[in-house]
């Protein structure tokens, strides 16, 4: 099955794997890690052949806190 482009897709996924999610949020993969640090995120091994995805409300509230007044910078570490 050939994979699908996301302007084909009628609205994003509930799950998704990390190229994806990085596309999603537009956030750079030093966040994406960041949150998956923290325990914001969390990718499990449940896409075809064993690929991890995330839960697209896991990345919708990290992307919510991070526009929050009371959110801080985070120390990608990287």
């Amino acid at each position: 099955m050939a994979a699908l482009a996301l302007r084909d897709l009628p609205d994003w996924p509930a799950a998704m794997p990390r190229d994806m999610a990085l596309a999603y949020t537009q956030v750079a993969e030093a966040q994406l890690r960041a949150w998956e640090r923290a325990g914001r995120v969390h990718f499990r091994a449940r896409g075809p052949r064993g690929g991890a995805l995330a839960l697209r409300s896991e990345l919708d509230s990290a992307l919510a806190d991070m526009f929050s007044e009371n959110a801080e910078d985070m120390d990608f570490g990287d």
